[in-house]
């Protein structure tokens, strides 16, 4: 037993940080898909999923991409299946970016989806329109797409035809890691839309209180949130081997975790077995 122990305690770090590297990656690989967990949705991120199924062909939605790298992590699958649900449905598309740093994420991943089987005939301004970026407070920005949505932007394109105002818009979606959101909900009452909003697990708590006044008609909640999403889709038809980003984030989490507490038992229990030598 003197001898294990001692062998333990020499273990190479390298080992220990090739292992926890190893069990961060090997569930986005093909072939490890045996490590996805299950788990049941909850009832907002059902929500969020049926309320655009009730959309009919032609409406018009507007996402909010109010993320960049630095939280794509979480926010960036669910964005990705709200994007395709909404094509899968013949929606029309209105993408905003609020901010500079998340233009190229998103240009990136509707690159990445247009090449996805399925995808390869969208177009833009035909079925999405990207709305770029604007210098302008949300309020501000909302005043003026309630008089001329289109003028605003500096748009063309068949997209737009019979959306005259923001009032035309069906859905408003914002996906966000900060309080962003709230510029809209603060206006919902103005203009009468329907929202639902994806955010990290940090922020999420706080969105909670709208969705029990009805402000918030969905949510999807972090990591497990896109998961969930991920899961309903691929129940309702959708191709898993495309549709399994955060359901492997979440086995990498778990992997990666269950690795750390390993190595914190095996110190804690060679510090015990110590601890009562010394004693004897």
């Amino acid at each position: 037993m003197d001898k294990l122990v001692e062998k333990l305690k020499k273990i190479d770090k390298r080992w220990i940080y090739l292992l926890i590297f190893l069990s961060c990656i090997l569930p986005f690989f093909p072939g490890f898909e045996f490590l996805n967990q299950e788990f049941s949705e909850t009832k907002e991120t059902i929500a969020f999923y049926d309320n655009i199924n009730e959309l009919k062909e032609g409406d018009a939605v507007f996402i909010d991409w109010a993320f960049d790298p630095t939280t794509q992590a979480e926010l960036l699958p669910m964005a990705e299946q709200t994007l395709k649900q909404c094509f899968d449905k013949k929606l029309r598309v209105f993408i905003y970016f609020p901010f500079l740093t998340g233009i190229s994420l998103g240009e990136n991943a509707l690159a990445k989806l247009q090449k996805e089987p399925g995808y390869e005939y969208i177009e833009e301004g035909v079925h999405y329109q990207n709305l770029g970026y604007l210098p302008l407070m949300t309020d501000m920005l909302l005043f003026s797409m309630y008089s001329d949505f289109k003028g605003t932007f500096g748009k063309e394109g068949k997209i737009f035809k019979g959306l005259n105002t923001f009032a035309d818009i069906k859905y408003v979606m914002c996906f966000s890691g900060s309080s962003w959101p709230e510029s809209y909900i603060l206006l919902q009452r103005r203009f009468g839309f329907k929202m639902q909003v994806g955010v990290t697990a940090v922020i999420g708590p706080d969105y909670i209180p709208f969705l029990q006044t009805g402000q918030l008609q969905g949510m999807l909640f972090g990591l497990k949130g896109a998961a969930e999403y991920e899961n309903i889709r691929v129940k309702a038809g959708s191709d898993k081997k495309f549709n399994r980003k955060a359901n492997a984030g979440m086995a990498s989490l778990t992997l990666s975790h269950l690795v750390m507490f390993m190595f914190i038992a095996i110190g804690n229990l060679i510090y015990l077995f110590e601890k009562k030598v010394k004693k004897i």
